[in-house]
């Protein structure tokens, strides 16, 4: 173990002026964020992280309501769908949203994209190649990436440590993740069907439960989040 961080003392805590929170989305996501969205099976998950995607490439408001300060360089890397589906969703949800420009969005499909002991280094090599550095990376989703099992605390843990060389660079990155069925009996909040190890949620910065609630809406609550209430 190297130790690569300085002590802070309890006066420097204490008197230096706090910065301002950069935002990605105010005041959901803040700069350098590590969040989770969770969702059941056809919640419309994936349509509405490309939602976001577009619009945080765009710098364009999101759901007309929460601001998207500055245009964002972002790529989203698609392990679940097939390039076709992913081309199909990309350009409905670009038209629904009125998004004609967007050039600093890229699209990673199926490329096996895995997050062990080396992944982050050789995506980040990768992009190097491409000469494009983003600020923000979409991830669908963590049972994709993730080595291990998601309902191992050491596993989980361990996936988080393996995101440190992106995170340390302060890139945000949010991670797509499934929900647990719903009980036969009663129903649990939302907060508490993320599937898998506790940790998953523990480990983020912000995290965000996705519900359908018709044929054709979707709720997203607010879990958690460090930077706001």
């Amino acid at each position: 173990m190297i130790l690569d961080a300085p002590l802070i003392s309890a006066h420097d805590l204490l008197t230096t002026p706090l910065p301002p929170i950069t935002w990605d989305v105010e005041p959901l996501i803040s700069r350098g964020d590590r969040v989770v969205v969770f969702g059941e099976f056809g919640s419309f998950k994936s349509w509405v992280l490309i939602h976001l995607a577009w619009h945080l490439a765009a710098g364009v408001t999101w759901l007309s309501t929460f601001p998207v300060p500055e245009s964002r360089h972002v790529l989203y890397v698609d392990e679940e769908m097939n390039e076709r589906t992913l081309r199909r969703r990309g350009q409905r949800v670009a038209r629904g949203a009125g998004i004609t420009v967007a050039p600093h969005l890229k699209f990673l499909s199926r490329a096996g994209v895995r997050f062990d002991a080396y992944g982050a280094g050789t995506l980040l090599s990768y992009l190097k190649e491409q000469s494009f550095s983003p600020d923000l990376i979409i991830v669908e989703a963590l049972r994709r990436v993730l080595i291990g099992n998601e309902n191992e605390a050491s596993d989980v843990a361990q996936f988080w440590r393996n995101l440190e060389p992106i995170s340390r660079r302060g890139t945000t990155v949010i991670i797509s993740h499934h929900m647990n069925k719903p009980p036969v009996e009663g129903k649990r909040s939302a907060r508490h069907r993320a599937s898998g190890s506790t940790d998953i949620l523990a480990g983020s910065d912000a995290s965000f439960a996705i519900e359908r609630m018709t044929p054709d809406t979707a709720r997203i609550t607010g879990i958690k989040a460090r930077d706001d209430v």
